[in-house]
């Protein structure tokens, strides 16, 4: 028993999630991010920083703690190889955001990583979900392997660009007894998460069909039918509840105008092109409809 208990504890430093198909992905360990500023009087990106350098962090304090500059507006990305050096980074940048010294521009993290750490991928999922962030991936980038679960932790999702997925696999070749019970374990951990995140079992079911030797795009109507794009069924419900609160609105009354409204993507978010697209009604008015 004290054996099986140790391989358990240590199979996740043990799985490789690569995307065999992605070698040309540059390699980037950390989760990195640029901050909104104003050059000539025109708001532009600064260069790239990064969560593990003090120096880009450091954000001035009085005496008694409280902050002497405005929140920084950044821009955070996930690209390249994913480690655990990104879920250390991933914590940095929760304990800025919870502190009000960051704020993600239009709450939302930018994906293109070809895998790496299925564990840390996994990790970093629960942490932007707990944090209510969006996930995106742009036009030009791919999201693969262990990049998808980290991925499928936004509280709402968009892909323009790739995402892909493929069965895990540990990559080492000795022949252990126990080889079999481990790889159900790592299977079982695998369908645990899709089931936490609120995905369909279909989804699992889709990984575990592609050979790791693989990579299968998931294709647009794939993206919707997994709740990979837009927002899972349990995030939706509770997101119009608290919006009908708000708006002092019941449910029924609420839904009714949603379905009127045009949805807010969240490609339109990352691109900035919701202004104005918001539900409104005035407090105590019934719906008429």
């Amino acid at each position: 028993m004290a054996r099986a208990r140790r391989w358990l504890r240590t199979v996740a430093t043990l799985v490789v999630f690569v995307g065999i198909a992605t070698q040309g992905f540059r390699v980037q360990a950390e989760l990195v991010f640029r901050s909104l500023q104003q050059t000539n009087g025109q708001p532009t990106w600064s260069g790239l920083k990064r969560y593990s350098n003090t120096a880009d962090i450091s954000y001035p304090q009085n005496g008694t703690g409280r902050l002497l500059a405005p929140v920084d507006e950044v821009r955070v990305y996930l690209s390249g190889e994913i480690t655990r050096k990104d879920l250390d980074s991933a914590v940095v940048m929760e304990r800025l955001v919870k502190s009000g010294q960051q704020r993600l521009s239009n709450n939302t993290l930018w994906l293109g990583s070809g895998g790496g750490d299925i564990d840390a991928g996994m990790d970093i999922g629960r942490l932007l979900r707990k944090l209510g962030i969006f996930t995106f991936v742009d036009k030009s980038d791919r999201c693969n392997s262990a990049c998808v679960f980290a991925f499928m932790g936004g509280e709402r999702r968009s892909v323009a660009g790739q995402l892909g997925i493929h069965r895990p696999y540990f990559p080492y070749t000795q022949d252990l007894p126990d080889r079999a019970a481990r790889f159900r374990h790592l299977a079982k951990t695998v369908k645990d998460f899709v089931d936490e995140m609120d995905f369909p079992a279909s989804l699992y079911e889709a990984v575990m069909l592609v050979p790791p030797e693989s990579i299968q795009v998931v294709s647009a109507a794939d993206l919707k039918r997994f709740y990979l794009e837009g927002i899972s069924p349990s995030s939706e419900d509770k997101a119009d509840a608290a919006a009908a609160r708000r708006l002092d609105l019941p449910m029924l009354d609420y839904l009714k105008r949603k379905a009127r409204t045009p949805p807010c993507s969240v490609l339109d978010i990352a691109y900035g092109q919701c202004a104005g697209n918001q539900i409104t009604a005035k407090a105590g008015t019934p719906d008429q409809s």
